[in-house]
């Protein structure tokens, strides 16, 4: 659903400018509503659609809840969660608990995903981490996955 990576600067109060390509898709279908969450894997930010926040917790509902990895994913992911909306001008505000985890400091760089997310990364840190992947050892890896 969301494609392509964009650089934007953060704003002294940590508002970013949502790309344009997505913020039509979002103010379209989804009112303009967000769920921003930190990444378990990687110091990123994921931002939810309503509809991607929803298949999560019904994939969540659906796992023994008793297991101690899903309460503990729920109890990382979901206390994390925080709702945003995009305003009159296209931003979104960054809570500073979530710019911490991600070290977001001047730029973000927003980068598509699918699933109805999308996330932001400090620059440099997104680098360090596309930088460390084997191009060749994903696609073969992918490729064993059937995608």
């Amino acid at each position: 659903m969301f494609r392509g990576r964009f650089l934007h600067t953060i704003d002294s109060k940590g508002r970013i400018s949502i790309p344009s390509k997505f913020r039509d898709i979002i103010l379209e279908f989804y009112g303009g509503r967000l769920i921003l969450t930190n990444d378990l894997v990687d110091k990123c930010i994921a931002v939810y659609t309503p509809k991607g926040w929803e298949e999560l917790e019904a994939k969540v509902q659906k796992g023994p809840s008793m297991n101690e990895d899903v309460k503990a994913f729920i109890r990382l992911v979901f206390s994390s969660a925080e709702d945003c909306t995009i305003d009159t001008q296209g931003r979104i505000l960054i809570p500073p608990r979530l710019r911490d985890y991600a070290s977001l400091i001047k730029e973000v760089m927003v980068t598509g995903s699918p699933n109805n997310k999308f996330e932001l990364w400090n620059p440099g840190i997104w680098e360090e981490t596309v930088s460390a992947v084997d191009p060749r050892t994903v696609a073969k890896k992918i490729a064993e996955l059937g995608i």
